[in-house]
């Protein structure tokens, strides 16, 4: 057998099935005008050898890694400008030992290949350790660590290196957030099970409302409809669909109705694996079909985004700590924050600044810094109040300023200024937030916070209990019983500030606010031993604490509830200070 040592190159184009489904001639044609005026003359400037091409793709073999990394750069840069960017390649190199017969090249460094192809980013370049390291300084591309890769059917971990064009937005936009690491979503064209075509309009309906709807979230990046639907009507795998798009998650769904009933059913799945994260199925009458087109679409991304949400904490926190991205230390961070005590509050600030450093225009680091002063605030593990809250503000400000569109930066901010004594802007950021994302969790759990130091207590019960429905697992539910709490307390519902916060606490049994609710709610019903005992669980967690800093901690609109707020707290047994 004849062996040498080659460079490979493996390349093929992203979402390459979903264009031929809408136009088929005219992708075929792009696709050849390419290869005619980039491909060949590239391969002929850096004496690669085309071994054969695949359908989308193309095999190519260097005798110099030098020359091979180069040409991938060269034919990204021609892609790019090629017909306005309408194609997006990945391609992956590897160097190894390859056998030669007639014109094709086989063997496992052909085999690592075609597999760092597939985990290339979106108009970027994999290439293995042993790449990266032969070609050092002698090319001027600067390469990203992606840590050690399982890649398909290889026996061995590989360490990988990303390249990734300085403007790479088309990237970004057509296949997800890569530069920071969020997640992409497909919602595919919801099967029209009913054997009538005029129900098409249904089933069509409902996809598109949760892709709008899921837009909102800036935590996803969400494939367009042109797109995910340009696979409608074919039978095709999960995997295949999620590879062709290059998204983490896929929705899909069928719709069945029968007389005046109507049953539908949707699925989330993680595509590298298939692994089904959630599936539900929903009957109903359609007495109002738009109302019922609502109420499902709701029901369906109030628990699509959750649970993706929960996904990828544990892939993030499955990740080998040298390939993490932007997104992976917010997502720990925000784990830690719902721990509530200071040293996982430490870790979080830790992780969020690692996250800033990686990203600075990621707004949700941000937000999440935001919340983490505010938590120190709230636990004295920040004796600067004042500066505590501005510094919050300061963050979730930044956050906008980074998207406008961010509906979380938003609740941040407006939970903010709450803190710091500017009731009507914090109210317009937390409507904002609600108006960006009507299903943001965070919106409406700082919002009961808003109703309940003004003493609107039914308000405050709607909106905490809205935030737990949709994000019925999130670890900062404690922060959003506050808002209850207080407001439970304001209106003189002194039983049920206490059965919330013991609800509360058993969920975070270090949270201080549902910590002074529980003592204060106590002290005010004369239940002066168990209110002794609450006190002393607070002061353990907060040996400090006093009265004169809860005034200037907790933001009770009203002077007269404000004083009798801090009365409870003195009826515990907290120091005056």
């Amino acid at each position: 057998m004849n062996r040498r040592l080659s460079a490979i190159v493996a390349l093929d184009v992203v979402g390459y099935s979903a264009m031929m489904a809408q136009d088929e001639q005219g992708t075929l044609g792009r696709l050849n005008r390419l290869r005619r005026t980039a491909l060949d003359p590239l391969l002929r400037t850096h004496d690669g050898r085309r071994v054969k091409l695949t359908g989308d793709g193309a095999l190519a073999e260097f005798s110099s890694v030098v020359q091979a990394v180069e040409f991938a750069i060269a034919f990204q840069q021609a892609a790019r400008a090629f017909e306005s960017g309408a194609l997006l390649l990945r391609i992956g190199i590897n160097m190894g030992d390859v056998i030669r017969q007639g014109g094709d090249i086989f063997g496992d460094g052909v085999n690592v290949a075609a597999r760092l192809e597939q985990v290339a980013e979106p108009g970027g370049i994999c290439v293995s350790d042993i790449v990266h390291a032969s070609v050092g300084h002698l090319v001027s591309a600067r390469f990203r660590d992606g840590g050690e890769q399982a890649l398909k059917n290889i026996d061995r971990p590989v360490r990988v290196f990303h390249w990734q064009a300085d403007t790479g937005e088309r990237a970004q936009e057509e296949v997800g957030n890569w530069r920071t690491g969020k997640p992409s979503i497909a919602v595919l064209a919801f099967d029209n099970m009913s054997g009538d075509p005029e129900q098409e309009y249904f089933s069509d309906g409902i996809a598109e409302d949760i892709i709008t709807e899921l837009s909102h979230f800036r935590e996803f990046f969400v494939i367009a409809r042109n797109t995910s639907f340009a696979f409608k009507g074919q039978a095709l795998r999960v995997d295949a669909v999620s590879r062709e798009l290059g998204v983490r998650y896929v929705l899909e769904g069928s719709v069945r109705r029968a007389g005046n009933r109507v049953r539908v059913t949707a699925q989330l799945i993680e595509g590298e694996n298939g692994a089904h994260l959630w599936a539900k199925k929903f009957d109903r009458d359609l007495d109002d079909i738009f109302a019922v087109q609502d109420e499902i679409t709701q029901a369906i991304v109030s628990a699509v985004a959750p649970e993706a949400m929960g996904a990828e904490l544990k892939r993030s926190r499955a990740a080998s700590r040298g390939n993490l991205s932007a997104w992976d230390y917010v997502l720990q961070a925000r784990w830690h924050l719902g721990k509530f005590n200071r040293e996982d509050n430490t870790a979080g600030r830790a992780l969020l600044e690692q996250a800033i450093a990686a990203d600075p225009e990621l707004a949700d680091a941000y937000s999440a810094l935001a919340l983490c002063d505010l938590m120190a605030m709230l636990h004295l593990w920040r004796s600067d109040t004042k500066e505590a809250i501005a510094s919050s503000a300061q963050a979730a400000a930044k956050a906008i300023a980074i998207d406008e569109a961010d509906a979380t930066g938003h609740g941040m901010l407006g939970m903010a200024e709450l803190f710091g004594r500017n009731y009507e802007t914090g109210f317009e950021h937390l409507q904002k937030c609600i108006e960006l994302n009507a299903n943001s969790a965070v919106g409406h759990g700082n919002m009961s916070a808003y109703y309940g130091v003004h003493g609107q207590y039914e308000e405050a019960k709607l909106s905490s209990a809205k935030s737990f429905a949709l994000s019925p697992r999130d670890p900062l539910k404690a922060f959003w019983r506050g808002g209850h709490g207080i407001g439970a307390f304001v209106a003189g519902d002194y039983e049920g500030c206490i059965e919330n916060a013991r609800i509360g606490l058993k969920e975070a049994p270090g949270y201080a606010s549902l910590m002074r609710q529980e003592a204060a709610a106590l002290g005010m019903l004369g239940r002066d031993e168990e209110a002794r005992a609450s006190m002393d669980r607070l002061l353990a967690e907060m040996p400090d604490l006093t009265v004169a800093q809860v005034r200037h901690m907790v933001p009770v609109r009203y002077p007269e509830d404000h004083e009798r707020w801090l009365e409870g707290l003195r009826r515990a047994g907290l120091p005056e200070g």
